[in-house]
Parts: C-alpha cells; structure tokens; sequence
C-alpha cells in the first residue's frame, strides 16, 4: 500500500504541470508578498529552528533507570492503549511519507512556477509559493521541535513490557509529544489543497484533491500509533499545528480583490451613493 501513496505523491507535481496551463487561462495568481509580513513571518520560525536543532543537539535521552521506574497507568486513558504496539515496519512506512510529502508540494510549486513564467509572466509564483511554503514550515517544524525539547515525554514503546530494554534505550525515546511526522504530512495536506482551491477555483478536482491529502496525512498518523513511536494525542496536537499553518499562510498572503463598491448613505443634508475603489 505504501508503495502505491509513494507513486501518487510523487507523481502529483507533473500532474499539476500538465493541467496548471487548461485550468488556469488568464485569471490572476491570487497571493502576493509583503516586505514586513514576510520578515514578521521568517525571522521567529527561523528562530524556532535554529533554538530547536540546538536544543536537540544538548539533549539526552532517557536512561535504563529512568525508563525502569516509568508505570503505564500514569498515562491517561486515550493514549494508554498506544504502549502495547509496536511494528517497526509500520514505522518505516510512516517515514518515508514524509520526505515524499515534502517532495510532492515542492514539485508541485516548482511545476507550476515554471509553466507561469513560459507564458511570459515573472517569476512572482515560484518566488511567492516558495518563500509561503518555508515561512509554514519554519513556524510548524519549530514549534514542535522546541516543544518536543520542553516536554520530554516518553515514546508509548518504553512502557511495552513485551519489548527488551536495549529496545527501549534509544535515541529520541523521550520525544513523543507532539508528533513531527503529523505536523508535516497534515501542513502539506492543508496547505497543498488551499493554495490548489485559490489558483483553481472553478476546478472539479479541490475536493477530491482535500480528501486524498488528508486521508494520507491520517494515515501516517494511524501508522505512527500503532507504531508504538506515538500517542493518539500527539497526533492530533501535530494534525492540529500543521493544519492551522497549511492554512493560515496562504489565507494570509491573498491578495485583496480589485472592483468597484456601492455603499448608500444617509446624512443631514441629504441621502446618496459612495463610489469606492479596491486595489
């Protein structure tokens, strides 16, 4: 199965160049850069990063003691049942989505970054998308890395009573919460499927576009519980955390729509119509 979601992402790009010039005629691109936005936007993700790898790099992992004395009943009732899985093989499969999640959104901004300037535009889409898509990233990444270092909650796998304790003596034991691999497949999906829906509006494809991304996304997240590398809650924290950036960037970065508006109005001397002008 995993092998067939892996040919979808990574085949998605050069659908997207191949249906970008029908679809999309002559309508404007819808998004647009602001100095002050986009350095209020990269300069804390990129500090979240940067704080985040260097925390990473000073942390340690939970000792043989430490991991003897944890109780499983300790754990709350909904992620209590994760520390009884463990499927290694569900787990590779789960990591190999992400990078080809990465691989397919990327694709696909290049694509259609490419197929805009051929018809004689500027490079505004690919510098846009782009620059959009790392600002999400950044600020979703860094958020749960920085979080994952704060929190030190112990991977549901060290509570398996049926696995062996160099099993459980491993690097990143105690970084389950929250789920990177969430965050990131559920930010692709989002974002992804917003920014498709704003260039493509009137395109039948939008819905069915949202459903396929986050039923992969969901996917992984099922496969990193039953994995035993994650809680239920961690999941949702991530899927939560990645969805609101996959769609909150682009909602940020519209550009406001140009036109005439009649507004009537009521005063003293008299009642008329006001003209006003976006743009």
């Amino acid at each position: 199965m995993y092998r067939i979601i892996l040919f979808i992402l990574l085949s998605f790009p050069g659908w997207l160049f191949h249906t970008a010039a029908p679809a999309q005629n002559n309508r404007p691109f819808p998004y647009a850069l602001s100095g002050y936005r986009e350095a209020v936007l990269i300069i804390p993700g990129s500090l979240l990063v940067n704080a985040s790898a260097w925390g990473h790099n000073h942390k340690s992992q939970l000792t043989v003691q430490e991991v003897m004395q944890l109780q499983p009943g300790h754990i709350n009732f909904i992620d209590r049942p994760a520390t009884r899985f463990w499927n290694p093989e569900l787990n590779r499969y789960r990591e190999y989505l992400e990078p080809a999640s990465i691989l397919m959104v990327g694709g696909g901004i290049v694509a259609y970054g490419l197929w805009y300037k051929s018809r004689d535009y500027e490079w505004e889409a690919l510098k846009t998308l782009g620059l959009m898509y790392l600002e999400g990233a950044y600020l979703s990444i860094g958020s749960r890395s920085l979080t994952k270092i704060v929190i030190n909650r112990p991977r549901p796998y060290v509570f398996n009573n049926s696995l062996p304790l160099e099993q459980k003596i491993r690097g990143s034991n105690n970084e389950s919460f929250f789920s990177g691999n969430a965050t990131i497949l559920f930010y692709n999906a989002v974002f992804l499927s917003s920014v498709i829906q704003d260039i493509f509006p009137e395109s039948r494809l939008s819905p069915w576009i949202w459903a396929a991304s986050l039923s992969i996304a969901s996917l992984s997240g099922y496969w990193s519980v039953r994995s035993g590398m994650h809680y239920p809650t961690d999941v949702l924290t991530g899927a939560l955390v990645g969805g609101v950036a996959g769609l909150f960037i682009p909602r940020l970065h519209k550009k406001k729509i140009q036109g005439l508006s009649l507004q009537p109005w009521i005063g003293y001397y008299g009642k008329g119509m006001s003209v006003r002008l976006d743009f």
